[in-house]
């Protein structure tokens, strides 16, 4: 862990290069609330929206995807009070479908042990951050938190270098226009070859 103010800058925050559309939880208490968790770094102590797992399950995925490639240097994370916090979390790298059985199954890139208790999300957590580059989705694993019955997450940033090759559907117009055949260059072609037998 390292202190965040140390690097927070506008340079090195991912938020722009996050594709907020497609953002999306497995788990979550109220569809959407995910968006809410993604903002600028100077507005991370915003407490009117948050992101919450169902009752009676502490465990979320969220899935953060980009719109072009970038490398992730290090998160920060704000959770709730009284147990809510993360404190179990682990990454995956590009996987279009990641759901708790596969979570659970397949090995991580990286796991963090969050501390409980970061109200002013002054804690960074890097990537072993060569594992991390060209990363198009991350998807992250809640898979416990600090002994409450759900869990919740306030603020979520995440710092590093994007790229400007946006991921995007291809598209292509063709024009088809038939061509004329050229008979005066075939009968020419077809003399020469008479002329040389």
């Amino acid at each position: 862990q390292i202190h965040a103010d140390q690097y927070n800058g506008p340079s090195n925050d991912l938020l722009s290069f996050i594709d907020t559309g497609g953002l999306s939880a497995l788990n979550e208490s109220e569809a959407g609330a995910c968006r809410h968790i993604f903002r600028p770094y100077e507005r991370r102590l915003e407490r009117e929206r948050w992101l919450e797992s169902d009752d009676d399950d502490p465990q979320l995925i969220i899935h953060i995807p980009f719109i072009s490639p970038v490398k992730i240097q290090s998160l920060t994370l704000i959770g709730g009070p009284d147990g809510m916090a993360p404190r179990d979390v682990r990454a995956f790298i590009n996987h279009e479908a990641l759901d708790f059985a596969d979570a659970e199954d397949v090995a991580p890139v990286q796991t963090w042990e969050m501390a409980d208790g970061d109200p002013n999300g002054v804690l960074e957590y890097p990537t072993q951050f060569s594992k991390f580059q060209n990363v198009s989705k991350l998807s992250l694993f809640v898979a416990g938190n600090h002994g409450a019955d759900m869990t919740r997450i306030y603020y979520l940033g995440l710092k590093g270098i994007g790229t400007e090759h946006q991921r995007r559907a291809v598209q292509a117009v063709y024009e088809l226009r038939p061509v004329e055949q050229d008979t005066d260059i075939k009968d020419t072609l077809q003399a020469g070859q008479n002329a040389m037998q």
